[in-house]
């Protein structure tokens, strides 16, 4: 956890952003055919750092993107973040008429930075999950809290994307509680029974695997249904984005 201000962190981690930076921009021969992996954790392990700490490499980059997006630094900020988000915002520029296919990333990175709801201090920064390849964060602002995926690429982490967080309610608690006591085997009306009404619902004639499921920004349970006799056969919780508390609640394995 990094508790207190992290705002306090950002303008001192602005430092790492032409660092982490520049594995983007060296040129192709000269980079290795694979990057080399950070020491990884178990995919299901909740990683939280003290003030004492040094914070681990993906919450460096995504704090140095913050930054630099706080700064209206909108080269920096374009070289901290993943391509796929690079493209995904030039559609978004696109319909609004601020940029057209092929424009440079610096044309509209300030839609970001023109998100009135955006905020640059975080006031805990949770790492859900981490990989060689892939982390997850949890990070609570004052006002409102969101996932965000970061990815290794070219050698240097970069923001993937960024999800609005569900605060905790009645319903997120009864999943909580009740998911592991479910049961392969069981029926359909057992475990609504058990888990509350459904988010949704997939049959066979919408072109999926029949299943029920429960999903809220960061919560993610399915129960696959056979489709002959609506049995369950497999239960998929999607623990990567759940922070430590609530994944402290689940003493069952993500798939059974």
């Amino acid at each position: 956890m990094i508790p207190g201000p992290v705002a306090l962190l950002t303008r001192p981690l602005l430092a790492l952003a032409p660092v982490l930076a520049l594995g983007g921009c060296a040129d192709e021969d000269a980079r290795p055919d694979q990057p080399r992996p950070l020491a990884s954790v178990s995919p299901s392990a909740s990683v939280r750092t003290s003030p004492s700490e040094a914070v681990d490499q993906p919450t460096a980059a995504y704090l140095a993107w913050l930054g630099a997006l706080e700064d209206r630094e909108a080269g920096t900020a374009c070289r901290l973040q993943h391509p796929e988000r690079t493209i995904a915002l030039r559609y978004e520029a696109i319909l609004v008429d601020r940029a057209e296919l092929g424009d440079p990333c610096i044309g509209f990175e300030a839609l970001l930075w023109e998100d009135p709801l955006r905020e640059y201090s975080p006031v805990d920064v949770e790492t859900t999950r981490l990989t060689g390849e892939k982390a997850t964060l949890a990070v609570t602002f004052p006002d409102s809290s969101v996932t965000v995926e970061l990815e290794l690429q070219r050698a240097a982490w970069r923001v993937l994307s960024e999800q609005r967080r569900t605060p905790a309610s009645p319903a997120s608690a009864q999943w909580l509680e009740v998911w592991c006591d479910l049961e392969v085997g069981s029926t359909r009306a057992a475990v609504v029974g058990a888990m509350g009404e459904p988010s949704g619902e997939y049959t066979v004639s919408d072109g999926g695997e029949p299943q029920v499921y429960w999903a809220a920004d960061q919560y993610d349970f399915r129960a696959y249904l056979d489709p002959v006799d609506g049995t369950v056969t497999d239960l998929l919780g999607d623990y990567d984005a759940l922070a430590a508390a609530d994944r402290s609640l689940l003493d069952c394995p993500e798939l059974r």
